[in-house]
């Protein structure tokens, strides 16, 4: 079954679209103390768009629950290093197509920072070569690759 959230449209149309139920988990870095998951929780817990979270210290992990946005995934990152921890990512490399010019560029970074877990995208025109961060364990290359099925562009998975 899919959950879905009804929302109004710009006419005042209700519209229902499919809901991100999955909780997200951050693998957090340099967590050792015992004092530690209160300091990243408070940390993370701060954010006014963040429903709830949990932090494990025996699994150096911070579970974002509700389905966080990738905005606020993005935020909760940030937290978390301003709080003096970091956050496990993986740097993909892909070949790209059809990106030929700037407007291609944001086209392409609006989708796939859309993502959950995408932290930053920079893309390579003359080299046709995209570089997406994640949080370590978030997210496949499928799901990028998925993401831009809609578009005139493609991301092919290359070897970091």
């Amino acid at each position: 079954m899919t959950t879905t959230k009804e929302t109004k449209n710009s006419s005042g149309l209700i519209q229902k679209a499919p809901m991100n139920t999955q909780a997200l988990t951050l693998p957090i870095l340099n967590m050792n103390s015992p004092h530690c998951p209160a300091r990243v929780e408070k940390a993370i817990n701060a954010l006014p768009t963040l429903a709830a979270s949990s932090v494990d210290l025996a699994a150096h992990t911070a579970t974002l629950t509700d389905a966080p946005s990738a905005q606020t995934v993005r935020d909760a990152v940030r937290v978390v290093r301003e709080a003096g921890y970091d956050v496990s990512t993986d740097n993909r490399l892909f070949r790209t197509s059809g990106i030929t010019c700037g407007g291609c560029v944001n086209s392409v970074t609006k989708v796939i920072s859309a993502l959950p877990g995408v932290l930053a995208v920079t893309v390579d025109i003359p080299l046709k070569q995209a570089t997406v961060e994640t949080v370590h364990g978030t997210l496949t290359d499928d799901a990028i690759h998925e993401a831009l099925s809609s578009t005139a562009y493609e991301f092919i998975a290359q070897a970091a």
